[in-house]
This record gives structure tokens, sequence and C-alpha cells, in this order.
């Protein structure tokens, strides 16, 4: 019995070694099959053909691909590797777990192309395989596809990898690109590269340094360019005619959690002298010394939230946002900013360079808080709502930085630019001819153009919520810069201090200056108000009401009539336009028979006119001054005011509840008449 099974057992290892011998000779023929079957499985799913001229396993655990190539049915070849070689664990691959090792890369080459919005590189962003909608990446959204993503570079990324010369080529209509690393190592999961980037010419040369961690599920990266020199962020340029570079930039990240309905992912980021040039954000280049982002972001099916334990510094202040994005199915934003009391100065010292230019310099005592509130829903944009405060404690100006804004109180030379260029230069005071003190403007003109303007000005701190609310609707149905939301102190501050552009970074500077301006007391409403109505343009070269008044009607404009006086105020949003708001007749055209009577309501509800002028008001007025001129030449009427979309001022017209909600509203039946409190 004995004999019998030492005699099967070496029978059985012999067949076992026979089989074992078999299949190390048919290895290649073996590992070619599998590797076809997924490749096959690969190119039905995402439309693309993978090729390659060898592979070989050296001995039973290192596998060798020569010439590589990734080609998507449609567009250019979007990637090819010369060699290929890595190894991996037996046992672990036995046991259905792959696990690479020792990866060595020769001779990369990428090529990510878009022409004529066709695209080599979609294959990688969609799949063809319409089960994969039921899959767990839709099933659980962006917890799904970014778990994915995350768990597949963690688990499959090797300790050690060798890269040896790999480019880059990124192409999209005239844009050209490359990224050559000559050389990138990767070892115990610490790597180190030079990079030389090439754009449209143009050649950096920086470092890439960090690590991971595939057990902790960390990253850590800092790139930094060569001898002192500054980086520029590749392709910023092109697509987004913005000019960002910095000396030093830092990402860190931790994948803190990962389950089916939440992604947590924690980390910093950190720039060091940071330069930004984009003519929307600001005329001049905007220079920041350092800042960064601590972060936590929660992702959920449906949302991204950055959680309020996050913190943003901007050179020395920082503040803790909460921002919630969700797409369900259309987007829905909300920003939350909750700064309780802090030093005022540090907020001031900390204004990026180049970005507030009126306010450099200025020193500031005590404290300040703010709170912010924004919430959208693009499915019900009319809903928007917005909210914000900044208020003071201790607050004081020890001195005004490179404006000082209290010089209005006085005296002072007004320069009006067009484009830049200063088209007119003269004094705003008595020895001018054409000032007015506010008791020499005809109180019909006074309440013309608040009404028209900003109703609540003699009740508001500067801004006026319902307003701006209004405004961001606007700009959002519409998709462009197209209603400011402005008050008249907030148009003040423009004319007197600000360019014209419509930047971000002017609209912030335009509402500290007018914080510092109303919640101090800098200058009161009423000289705020008269040197308002003595430096607005009015007509082609026409600035200030009594030379506009001389320019339409040949009176001073302590004379003008209610009719006249809704003209005038009419005009403001597009005075260069004025002729256009007449027919071949000289009459006024009948799309500001809606202007007249709204305003006309106010004055009446004010005690500005009576009931009897109120009734007799007309939408006609006319022209005896220098203004006929400009009529007589008017060519064929081609523009129609009305029409003009690029404009928001006759939006009022349009829906005027909605844009009168902020300015006639039950609280303005307080608001006093301008001779009256000025009395």
């Amino acid at each position: 019995m004995k004999k019998k099974f030492l005699m099967f057992s070496a029978i059985f290892v012999f067949v076992l070694l026979i089989s074992f011998c078999l299949l190390y000779w048919q290895r290649n023929r073996i590992l070619n099959n599998m590797v076809r079957s997924e490749i096959d499985k690969v190119e039905m799913d995402r439309d693309v053909r993978v090729r390659y001229s060898g592979l070989n396993l050296v001995g039973l655990i290192r596998v060798q691909f020569k010439d590589l190539y990734v080609i998507p049915k449609q567009g250019e070849t979007f990637a090819h590797v010369g060699s290929l070689d890595f190894s991996f664990n037996l046992w672990r691959l036995l046991k259905g777990d792959v696990q690479i090792s020792n990866l060595k890369l020769g001779d990369v080459e990428m090529n990510v192309v878009d022409l004529d919005g066709r695209r080599n590189f979609d294959f990688l962003l969609h799949s063809c395989n319409k089960r994969m909608e039921s899959g767990i990446a839709f099933k659980n959204g962006y917890v799904g596809k970014l778990s994915k993503i995350f768990s597949t570079f963690f688990r499959f990324m090797p300790d050690k990898i060798s890269i040896d010369e790999m480019n880059v080529n990124l192409v999209r209509d005239s844009f050209r690109s490359s990224i050559y690393l000559p050389e990138l190592n990767i070892n115990d999961h610490k790597f180190c590269s030079q990079v030389l980037v090439s754009e449209n010419g143009e050649k950096q040369h920086f470092v890439l340094d960090g690590s991971f961690s595939n057990s902790d599920r960390t990253w850590s990266s800092c790139v930094y360019a060569l001898n002192g020199a500054k980086l520029r962020i590749p392709y910023m340029k092109y697509r987004h005619d913005t000019d960002v570079q910095f000396d030093t930039l830092r990402l860190d990240f931790l994948l803190k959690e990962d389950r089916q309905d939440r992604l947590v992912l924690q980390g910093k980021t950190f720039f060091n002298r940071l330069t930004m040039s984009n003519v929307r954000l600001s005329d001049t280049t905007v220079v920041l010394d350092e800042g960064g982002v601590d972060y936590v972001v929660n992702v959920y099916p449906e949302e991204f939230e950055l959680d309020s334990s996050s913190v943003v510094r901007i050179n020395g202040f920082c503040f803790s946002p909460y921002m919630k994005v969700c797409r369900n199915p259309d987007w829905k934003v909300r920003l939350i900013i909750n700064k309780d009391e802090f030093p005022a100065q540090d907020l001031f010292s900390s204004l990026p360079d180049g970005l507030f230019k009126n306010l450099e310099g200025i020193e500031t005592s005590g404290n300040l808080s703010y709170h912010l509130f924004f919430d959208v829903d693009m499915s019900q944009i009319d809903s928007l709502r917005f909210h914000s405060s900044m208020k003071k404690n201790g607050f004081k100006i020890l001195k005004y930085g490179k404006t000082n804004f209290a010089r209005m109180n006085g005296p002072f030379v007004y320069n009006a630019y067009e484009d830049g260029k200063l088209v007119k230069s003269f004094l705003v005071g008595e020895d001018y001819e054409n000032y007015r003190t506010l008791d020499q403007i005809s109180p019909y003109l006074q309440a013309a153009v608040m009404y028209s303007e900003d109703g609540s000005f003699y009740t508001h701190a500067g801004f006026l919520e319902s307003a701006l609310t209004s405004s961001f609707v606007k700009n959002i149905k519409e998709g462009r810069f197209a209603r400011g939301g402005s008050t008249i102190s907030m148009q003040l501050v423009k004319n007197l201090f600000l360019s014209r552009d419509k930047t971000l970074t002017r609209k912030l500077e335009e509402a500290l200056i007018v914080w510092l301006i109303e919640n101090n007391r800098i200058a009161t409403k009423e000289r705020m108000y008269e040197v308002y109505l003595n430096i607005i343009e009015w007509g082609p070269g026409i600035y200030g009401a009594n030379e506009a008044s001389q320019f339409y009607f040949d009176k001073d404009v302590s004379k003008l009539t209610p009719e006249e006086a809704i003209y005038l105020s009419s005009i403001i949003p597009r005075p260069k336009k004025f002729m256009w708001f007449f027919d071949a007749d000289n009459h006024l055209k009948p799309f500001l028979e809606g202007h007249y009577r709204l305003v006309g309501k106010r004055m009446l509800d004010h005690q500005y006119i009576t009931e009897k002028q109120h009734d007799d008001l007309k939408p006609d007025v006319k022209i005896k001054g220098p203004a006929k001129n400009y009529l007589a030449r008017k060519a064929d009427d081609k523009e129609e005011v009305e029409d003009e979309e690029e404009d928001d001022t006759w939006s009022f017209l349009k829906k005027p509840k909605a844009f009168f909600h902020g300015l006639f509203n039950k609280k303005d039946k307080n608001l006093v008449p301008v001779d009256k409190e000025r009395k």
C-alpha cells in the first residue's frame, strides 16, 4: 500500500512538473491571449485601438511591452510607449489582486489634440458601454467617479518608477505646447524631476518635487522655477487671457474618508509671490506675496461642499468660507462667509498690490466683522438670495492711503476721462461758473434724478441689497455684466476715484470705498449729492447739472420744469445717445412714457409736485440750447435706444415692479425731500 502511494505521488509530481514546464514554455502565448482578451474589452468599451509589437514574460513575474500604441478610432495617436517593463506579485495575482512594482517606461510620447471640435482624448472621458450607466460609478455620482479614480491610483501606483524621455504635446486650434521630462524616478514613494515646457515658442524650466503614500492615501507636491525665475501656468494665457505666474506652488491632500455616500478630501495649497494679469480682473498686474487654502472638501453623489472648517489665506488675512455646489439637474450654488471681529488693519494691510490702488497705504484702528450669504438655483434664478454686511467696532481711519477721500468736502479739480484719456478738467467749487450748490439746483431735478437712479439714497448706507440682487439675477440670466446695481453713492465713488472699466476688482474697490465714506461720515449725504449732480456726464462733453440745463434748455438749472427735470434724469445712463430719444419731429419717443409715469408718481408721493402738475405731466420737452444742433444733424434713425440689449438702464421699463422694488418700498415713505431735510 505504501509503495502504491509513493508511486502515485511520484507520478503526480512528475505530471505537475511537466505541466509547469509546458505552462512555462507557453507562458508568452498564454500572456498574449490574456492581454489580448483584456485589450478587446477596453477597445469595445472605449472606442480605441491598443497595439503593440512585442510582449514577453521574463521569468514568472516580469512583463515587457515593446512599442505600445493607444490610437482612438477617430483622431490622432494618443500615446506611444517605446518600452514598458514592470513586475507583479504572483501570489497576490493568483488571489485576484494586481500589484505592479518596478515600473520602467522609455521613449514615451503623448498627444492631446483638440482641433475643430475633434478630440483624441474623448475615449478617456466617455464609455461606449451603456451598461455602465447602471454601475456604481453612475449610481453613486461624483462619489463613485472620484472614488474609482483615487482607488485606482493608490492601488496600482508602484512605489518605484523610472521614466526615461517623456514628451507630452498639447494642441488646440492655434495653441501649441509641449512638456518634456528628460527623466523621472520614483523611489520609496518620493519623486523629483526637472520639467521643460514650451508654449507657442516660449520656454520654461522648473522642478517637480514630492511624495505619496498608497497606504495612507496621501499626496504632496511642490513646483518651483529654477534660478529664481517665475513660473507661468501654461494654457491660462491662451484659454482665459490670464497670465498667472508664481515662485512656488505647493499642493497636499489626504483622502480622509471613502464611502459610497461620501468622500472627504483634506489638504493644503500654498503659493508664493503670485502675480495675475487679466483685463477683466484689473487694469494692472495683481501681486499676492503669499496665500493659500487649507481645505476640507466633502463630495456627495450629487454635490460638492467646501466645509466651513476650511481656511483661505491672502497675505496676512484669513477667513473661512462655506460653499456648496449641486447639480440635480440644474446647478445650485450657496456661499456663506462669516468673519467675526478682527483687527481692521489686518484686512487693509493684506489687500494685494495693484488690486485696490486708492487704498494702498491706508492705516486704521478698531475692529470689523463681515457676513455674506449668496444662494442661487439656476432653474429658479429669480429666487436668488443675497446679503452682505460689514460692521465696525471702534473703527477709525488714522491715515488715508494713496487717495484722500475727504477731498470731496472742499473745492477740488475733477478730471473726466473717456477710454483712459482726459477729455475735460474743471473745478468743483463756487469759483467755477457752472458749479451750483444744492439749494441752487431745481428741487424738481434733485427729485427726478434721485427717484430715477436711487430712491433710497438718503436712507441707505451706500448699498441697496434689493438692487444688487436684481443685478445678479440679470447678469446670470444674460451671462454677462449687464447691470451693476449701483446706488448714487457707488456712482459718485466710481466717477471720482475709479476707472469706468467693468472689472471685478473695480467693483470690490468701489464697495470698500463706499463703505468707508458712508459708514465713517467722511462726507454728508447732502455734500455727496451736490458733488454728484455737479460732475456727472449729461451729454457729449457736458458735465454737471447747470451745464446740462444750458445745453438742452438754454436756462439756469434752478429754473427747470418737472418735464425738463424728468427728461434730464432719463438720459443719465446714456448721455451721448440723447438724440436717439427723439423722433423725426423732435418729439420724445413713446418708450419714455413709462419713465415719466413712474418718476412723476414718486415726485407726487413726496410732495415735490402738486396733483395738477402730476396730471399735466407729458413726455414732451422743447430743446432750445446747443443740443438742437445735434438733433438737426441726426442721420436716419438706425438706432433704437429701447431695443439695445447691452444697456441695462431700460430694464425698469420692461419690468418696473422688479426694478423699483428696492427703490419704492414702504420704507421710502419716510424719505424727506432734499430741500426739507436740509432745512
